[in-house]
């Protein structure tokens, strides 16, 4: 796929980039930073072969990736072309295996650690690891100007924590538990989400307080949702559903609470 990127400016230095697939199928959102010295790249979509193009229409900055979690949709086709073009592409270890089944290589990627930080000149962020959707997870916080980047670390709209891989639901709350910690105080804080078109408005702190209170309630079983069977490839996964005010489906096994 060529040239149907969505290009959004959200701020003077931050870009989104949305990819559909197919008009009524999924959409993916990657993002660019640009700072005084270098550029970030978050997530590089699916299928778009465009993206690096794009960005350096955008950027001719240096530029490292960032990839939220090993999952083909957020590591796209698109990282070889960041590879070939000598920039550094980060990611959990821990979600290598599940990247390069689909044919991403091992040696594009280095691995991303807790804690690392990328200064982009008068603009910094900061990798928080929150498994839970995939082992190795990470969200990004950008901690000046409030703004977070997670990927499907917390959803979009949509959870899906009935995939296998992904971690018990106690878990995930654990680490949950963790990143509210880190930014309950940002009171302006704007989460940016991998999947954008899931939910009407932008994502806020009090969007990551309902996540954990949708959290604490099926684990606790006072909330139990409806049952649905969902069939991908070769998977045919029965899963339980939650909704809550702009969760729309929060979807986790039931046997893996």
């Amino acid at each position: 796929m060529d040239g149907t990127l969505v290009t959004k400016r959200l701020e003077d230095n931050i870009w989104t980039f949305n990819e559909a697939v197919e008009l009524t199928g999924p959409q993916m959102d990657a993002y660019l930073i640009n700072g005084a010295k270098r550029a970030l790249v978050i997530d590089t979509l699916q299928e778009e072969t465009s993206l690096y193009r794009k960005v350096r229409e955008l950027s001719s900055l240096p530029i490292d990736v960032l990839i939220s979690h090993g999952h083909l949709d957020h590591a796209g086709v698109s990282t070889g072309d960041f590879y070939a073009e000598g920039c550094k592409i980060w990611m959990d270890e821990k979600d290598l295996p599940l990247i390069t089944k689909w044919g991403r290589e091992a040696k594009w990627f280095s691995p991303l650690k807790e804690g690392q930080k990328f200064d982009l000149g008068g603009y910094c962020l900061e990798a928080i690891s929150c498994p839970g959707h995939t082992p190795g997870s990470m969200v990004f916080l950008e901690r000046e100007r409030q703004h977070l980047y997670t990927g499907d670390a917390i959803g979009a709209g949509v959870f899906w924590m009935q995939i296998p891989g992904a971690l018990p639901l106690r878990e995930f709350r654990g680490h949950l538990g963790r990143l509210w910690e880190i930014v309950k105080g940002m009171k302006d804080l704007k989460i940016h989400t991998g999947h954008r078109h899931q939910a009407p408005i932008q994502h806020d702190l009090e969007f990551l307080a309902d996540t954990l209170l949708v959290t604490d309630k099926i684990i606790s079983g006072e909330w139990i949702g409806e049952e649905k069977t969902m069939e991908r490839r070769d998977m045919r996964i029965k899963y339980r559903t939650v909704s809550y005010k702009h969760i729309k489906d929060y979807c986790y096994n039931p046997e893996n609470i």
